[in-house]
C-alpha cells in the first residue's frame, strides 16, 4: 500500500495543521480504500466515532480515546483550534473545528484550556451562543455533527450560519445557511464530510438567574403538576417546560428514594458583579470526595457477583481520585504545606473508601439496602421556608450545570430519547406506573428503574433533518419536545443497548404504547434488530432518505461511512464491493 501523505503520531491518530493536509489524507484514503473518522472530544460511544476495527471488538461505551490500531485514518483535530472574528461584521467569527467549547479536563492531547476556548474567548469580546447542553468538554464540530442542545423549547444551539467542509473525494467548500444542504450539516454525525471551520453569528452575551430545589415527586413545595394536566395554582409539567428559559428535572424513580430536583434558570442581561456560580460538585477536597463515595456506591449497586471486577474498578476510582485532588492543587497553586496535607487526606479518604467498599462487597445486598438511606443524605428535600439554592452567572460557566462532575469518576452512559412535548403527561405516566413496586411482578408491566436518576428537559424544534427534533413545521414535534435520559453506570456488567437490556426496555416500551420518538443520535442507540430499526428511523424521519442521497453523492467511496453508520442507518453493512 502507498504511504500515507504524512505519518500516524504514536497515538495512532493523524493530527494535521491545516485543511490541505486533511484534503491529502481523504484523498489517499479514497484512493486505497480506507475510511477516514475524526474525533472530538470522544463523548459518543467509540464506535460510532473511529474507523471501523480491522481485529477485536469495537468499542461500545464512550470516552474511547484510542483508534483502532490499523491502515485506516482517525483524525485528531488538537492542532487545528484557531478563531477569527470578522473585521465587517459584528460577532461573526470563524472556528476551527478542533476548539473546545469550555476546558476539556480529559483532552488526551493536553492542548484544550479555558482561555484558548471557544466560549470564553467570546465571552471575552462581548459575545455568547444561544444555549448549551450540560457540559462544554465537547469540540465545537463535534457538538454540532450530532445534533446537541439545552434543556429549552425556547433557545436552540443554532448560532452557526455556515460550515467548511472536505467531502470523500476532497473537495473542500463552504456550505452557507442558504444553501439546503445547511440542515444536513447540522447534524450529520460526521457522514457528509470532514468540517475544518464553522462560521457563527452569536448574541450580545447574557448571564442566567436560577434556582435548583430537591422535593418529592408530588406535594406543596413541588414546582408543577408531575403527572397530571395542571391546574390554576400549578401548571403542568408540559406546560411548565415552555415558560422556562433553561430547565432540566432530575428524578429518583427508586421505592424508598422517590424525589426529584428542578434546576431552572431565565435569561437576564449581562451583570459583572454579585455573580454566584452554579457547580453541581465544588472544587474542593470536599466536593471531590462526594464524587468518590457516589462513585463507589455505583461499583457497588451495578456489580454483585465478580469480587475481581468490583476490586478493580474500586481501584481504578481511587485513583481517579487522587490525580484529580493532584490536579486541583496545581490549578488552584496551592502550597507546599496545603498540598500535603490535601493529598494525606485524599489517601486516608481513599483508603477508607476502599475498606469500606471491600466490606460491603463481601456482604451481599448490603450496597442496595443501604442506597435508600445515602442517597436521600445527599440530596435532601427541600423543607419548609428554607432558602432556596439560587445562582446567578455568564451563562457559559453556569449553564453546562454538569461541567464539575467527573467524566471517568461518575462514568455515566445514556440514551437520550426525544419524544413530542404533548405527549409528556402521558410518557409521565407510563413510566410512573412502570415503575411502582406493585407492577414489578408482571413483566410486560415493569420497568427496571435502574440506580441512577432520570433526567428530562425539553428540546427545540429543528430543521436538521436528521436531528431527533426535526419538524416541517406542521407535525408532531413542532413545538419542541420532552427529552428522557435514561442512564446506565460505566462499568455495568452487560450492555445496556442490547436485546433485553436496560435500555432496550425503555425504546420497546414507547414503541409498544405507540408513543413517537427518536434518538439523539450522539448516544446510545439500539445493537439489535437493525434492519428494523433502520426502517423505523426512515418512517420517523422525512428527510432521512434525503440525507442518505446527500451521502451517497459527497462520499461515493464509503470513506466516511464506516459499519457502525452502515448497520443502524441501512440495516446492514454495504457490500463491500457495492
Amino acid at each position: 500500500m502507498p504511504t500515507p501523505p504524512f505519518p500516524a503520531a504514536e497515538d495512532g491518530f493523524y493530527h494535521p495543521t491545516s485543511e490541505e493536509q486533511i484534503i491529502e489524507l481523504v484523498k489517499y484514503a479514497a484512493a486505497n480504500g480506507l475510511q477516514v473518522r475524526a474525533r472530538g472530544a470522544c463523548h459518543s460511544v467509540g464506535w460510532s466515532i473511529f474507523t471501523d476495527p480491522k481485529n477485536g471488538i469495537p468499542a461500545n461505551q464512550t470516552l474511547e480515546v484510542n483508534p483502532p490500531p490499523d491502515d485506516n485514518i482517525n483524525i485528531a483535530l488538537d492542532n487545528m483550534v484557531g478563531l477569527v472574528w470578522s473585521e465587517k461584521e459584528p460577532g461573526v467569527v470563524e472556528v476551527e473545528a478542533g476548539c473546545h467549547l469550555g476546558h476539556d479536563t480529559n483532552d488526551p492531547f493536553g492542548k484544550s484550556t479555558l482561555e484558548t476556548s471557544f466560549l470564553y474567548q467570546a465571552f471575552q469580546e462581548g459575545w455568547g451562543v444561544s444555549t448549551l447542553g450540560g457540559i462544554t468538554h465537547q469540540t465545537v464540530s463535534g457538538f454540532c455533527a450530532t445534533g446537541s442542545a439545552g434543556g429549552s423549547t425556547r433557545h436552540a444551539f443554532t448560532d452557526m450560519i455556515a460550515f467548511r467542509v472536505v467531502d470523500g473525494m476532497g473537495n473542500a467548500e463552504w456550505i452557507e445557511e442558504t444553501d439546503d444542504r445547511f440542515q444536513a450539516m447540522m447534524t450529520s454525525v460526521g457522514l457528509l464530510g470532514i468540517v475544518t471551520k464553522i462560521r457563527f453569528k452569536l448574541i450580545p452575551m447574557y448571564n442566567i438567574r436560577g434556582t435548583e430545589i430537591t422535593t418529592p415527586v408530588e406535594g406543596e413545595m413541588t414546582p408543577f403538576d408531575m403527572f397530571g394536566p395542571g391546574d390554576a395554582d400549578k401548571k403542568s409539567l408540559e406546560a411548565y417546560f415552555k415558560e422556562q428559559d433553561y430547565v432540566r428535572v432530575s428524578w429518583w424513580t427508586q421505592p424508598g428514594i422517590e424525589r426529584i430536583q428542578t434546576w431552572s434558570a431565565a435569561k437576564v442581561d449581562r451583570h459583572d458583579e454579585d455573580l454566584s456560580i452554579y457547580r453541581e460538585f465544588e472544587d474542593n477536597f470536599s466536593g471531590w470526595s462526594e464524587q468518590l463515595a457516589g462513585s463507589i456506591m455505583f461499583v457497588l449497586l451495578g456489580n454483585t457477583t465478580d469480587l475481581g471486577t468490583i476490586f478493580t474498578l474500586l481501584r481504578s476510582k481511587v485513583s481517579r481520585y487522587l490525580l484529580l485532588l493532584s490536579r486541583m492543587n496545581h490549578r488552584k497553586n496551592n502550597g507546599i504545606l496545603k498540598s500535603a496535607l490535601v493529598i494525606l487526606g485524599g489517601l486516608a479518604v481513599g483508603a477508607l473508601a476502599l475498606l469500606v467498599g471491600t466490606v460491603l462487597a463481601l456482604i451481599e445486598g448490603s450496597a442496595r439496602k443501604l442506597f435508600p438511606k445515602v442517597l436521600p443524605a445527599m440530596q435532601p428535600e427541600q423543607k419548609g421556608n428554607a432558602m432556596t439554592p439560587m445562582f446567578f452567572d455568564y451563562y457559559w460557566r453556569s449553564l453546562c450545570m454538569d461541567n464539575t462532575a467527573d467524566d471517568v469518576l461518575m462514568a455515566t452512559e445514556f440514551t437520550e430519547i426525544w419524544i413530542p412535548i404533548q405527549y409528556t403527561q402521558k410518557v409521565m405516566n407510563l413510566l410512573q406506573d412502570g415503575f411502582r413496586p406493585s407492577n414489578q411482578t408482571t413483566s410486560h408491566q415493569s420497568l427496571r428503574s435502574g440506580w441512577f436518576e432520570i433526567e428530562i428537559y425539553p428540546g427545540p424544534p429543528s430543521k436538521a433533518w436528521i436531528n431527533p427534533g426535526y419538524t416541517d413545521g406542521n407535525d408532531e414535534y413542532a413545538e419542541g419536545t420532552v427529552r428522557l435520559d435514561i442512564y446506565w453506570f460505566r462499568g455495568n456488567p452487560d450492555m445496556p443497548n442490547t436485546r433485553h437490556e436496560f435500555f432496550a426496555q425503555f425504546w420497546e416500551k414507547l414503541k409498544s404504547e405507540k408513543i413517537p420518538f427518536r434518538l439523539h443520535w450522539g448516544k446510545y442507540i439500539p445493537a439489535y434488530d437493525l434492519e428494523e430499526w433502520a426502517a423505523y428511523y426512515k418512517a420517523n424521519l422525512p428527510r432521512f432518505q434525503d440525507f442518505l442521497d446527500l451521502r451517497a453523492q459527497r462520499d461515493p467511496h464509503n470513506v466516511f461511512f464506516t459499519q457502525y453508520w452502515q448497520s443502524r442507518l441501512l440495516g446492514k453493512p454495504l457490500d463491500p464491493a457495492s
